[in-house]
């Protein structure tokens, strides 16, 4: 039995389930349905689209996003990028800072102009044995 086949069932129960209740009972049941499809906006058939339309407005993307919801999230997105620069840039010097003062040559080799130089060749010989 596939969706279709039991909607009609379902549909068919409910109409005869119908002619069973009191009269009063069908004209409320007439009477509020009516009223709730007086509420619908024609062409609007989803409720993904009216919980859309709560959050752009009624006049869509002209009136744009409400700033109650606009600037708490860019409040948000900014402090955590600013966290995770703030995290990722001083680990990175301090661990910068760690190697040079742990390392085998003396500070003053490293602001020495002929550093650069040195480095270059003895990064391209072979170690020698």
């Amino acid at each position: 039995m596939n969706e279709n086949d039991l909607a009609r069932r379902i549909v068919a129960q409910l109409d005869r389930s119908l002619t069973e209740l009191p009269t009063s009972t069908v004209q409320t049941l007439e009477a509020a349905r009516a009223a709730a499809l007086a509420r619908v906006r024609p062409g609007n058939s989803s409720p993904g689209q009216s919980w859309l339309d709560g959050l752009l407005g009624s006049q869509g993307l002209r009136r744009g996003l409400d700033m109650r919801l606009v600037l708490p999230v860019a409040i948000v997105i900014a402090s955590l990028t600013g966290l995770i620069y703030w995290q990722t840039s001083s680990h990175y010097e301090e661990e910068l800072d760690a190697g040079l003062l742990a390392g085998e040559l003396p500070l003053h080799a490293y602001i020495d102009p002929g550093f650069d130089t040195w480095l270059t060749y003895t990064s391209h010989t072979p170690p020698q044995q």
